[in-house]
């Protein structure tokens, strides 16, 4: 294992001083003949994201056809053909193409170690990273990604470049002339501060679980024992990293067995509880049935109870017996006990009132039969008695006169008739 490597440069429709242009990068990453006599036996390149070469070209194409700026006096114009319009990266997989087609283990950790810078870049660029391709026609394993700034109405590269961007934002901090040495200088420094952690994330996140180490042994000038013994350090640091990934997957694994246990135990659960739901529902609506009915039966109950009560007013103890059951109705367990153990006793109170009250209209009857008939009994005993008054007074000379005149058989001959009055 070695250092890592990874570079980003911006080009331009424009050929700069060394020949090189958007066109010139695009047709070295194709293996266009005329550029690539750098490389002894060109084969073409493999597409691990995004879209192809060609369909990049076109795409960029399209959009710096389109790009425009604003001038200072407000108007627009077409961007320059020498405007930083395409971003590209370089990474390199330190080990020989050769060792890594003949050991499997070093195999996968180049796989590896491509998954993960592109996915650095990703986070890095987002959408706006349109291709990654792969050579392996050269001694090293590398890969290139090509950037295209997709929100820049003017198609600015270099914003997506963090070494330029910093040093941007000092130099517009700043516009006096009069300082433009001490703005550039501060500027210089940004552009490296901004590199640097650059490189620093992506050490973090690709060359320390790949087992690359940060710098060369060149650039700190470290002795070959050293440079050796950095090496042993980061391949220590990779097993490390890699043999907490499979502890972390083998707890991911764990972990998502008993999660899918939990979750089955838990749809159980969840079933039995709407099971249970429905059947409370279900118990519920019988229940307010139920208690619907209870209530009509309470009413009718209550209604039968009103009309016995007027019916036996009269006798207090029938009366205050219906008062009784009428006074219990209120209390929702009596009302059950009614229900279930007073019925009949209330249907048979309510025909025997029903009989006495016949009873007594029959005997009111009978006696006012009774009173007529009393009635005309004295209106024919007063009658009588002043017909044998009026006989009598009638008779009285001759029974003087002749005491055995009057006999039985003569009343019984006695004329009933005649006036009233004497």
């Amino acid at each position: 294992m070695g250092y890592q490597f990874i570079h980003l440069e911006a080009y331009s429709r424009k050929a700069d001083s060394k020949g090189r242009s958007v066109d010139w990068v695009l047709a070295e990453a194709r293996r266009d003949p005329k550029a690539s006599l750098h490389v002894e036996c060109p084969a073409p390149p493999e597409l691990i994201h995004g879209i192809n070469l060609d369909e990049l070209a076109a795409l960029h194409d399209e959009r710096a056809d389109v790009a425009t700026t604003t001038l200072k006096n407000g108007k627009m114009r077409k961007v320059r053909r020498d405007q930083k319009s395409l971003l590209t990266v370089v990474a390199s997989y330190p080990t020989p193409l050769k060792e890594v087609t003949e050991n499997s283990a070093e195999h996968e950790s180049l796989k590896s170690w491509e998954q993960r810078t592109v996915k650095w870049l990703q986070s890095q660029f987002g959408d706006d990273l349109m291709t990654v391709i792969r050579h392996t026609d050269e001694r090293y394993p590398h890969l290139h990604a090509y950037v295209l700034p997709g929100s820049d109405q003017e198609l600015r590269a270099l914003r997506m470049h963090p070494g330029h961007e910093a040093k941007r934002r000092v130099m517009d901090s700043d516009s006096n002339p009069s300082r433009k040495k001490e703005v550039n200088r501060l500027g210089d420094r940004a552009y490296r501060d901004a590199m640097r952690r650059w490189q620093d994330s992506y050490h973090k996140n690709v060359g320390v679980p790949s087992g690359l180490t940060r710098l060369g042994p060149a650039r700190r000038r470290l002795s070959r024992e050293a440079w050796q013994a950095e090496q042993v350090a980061a391949r220590a640091v990779k097993a490390a990293e890699e043999r907490a990934a499979r502890y972390v997957e083998a707890v991911k694994s764990k972990g998502s067995a008993y999660a899918e246990k939990i979750k089955a135990e838990a749809a159980d659960i969840r079933k039995e509880a709407e099971l249970r739901a429905s059947e409370a529902k279900a118990a519920q609506v019988r229940a307010s049935q139920l208690e619907r009915q209870a209530q009509g039966v309470l009413e009718r109950a209550r209604l039968e109870a009103a009309r016995i009560l007027s019916k036996v007013a009269p006798y207090r103890k029938a009366g205050a017996f219906v008062r009784s059951i009428w006074d219990g109705l209120s209390s929702s367990k009596i009302r059950k006990k009614v229900r279930s153990e007073f019925a009949q006793q209330i249907d048979n109170l309510s025909r025997e009132a029903s009989e006495e009250a016949a009873s007594r209209r029959r005997a009111e009857q009978r006696a006012s039969e009774l009173e007529g008939v009393v009635r005309n009994s004295k209106l024919i005993q007063a009658a009588t008695s002043h017909e044998v008054y009026r006989l009598k007074r009638r008779l009285e000379p001759e029974i003087i006169e002749n005491p055995n005149l009057l006999t039985s058989e003569t009343a019984l001959t006695v004329p009933s008739g005649g006036s009233h009055g004497s």
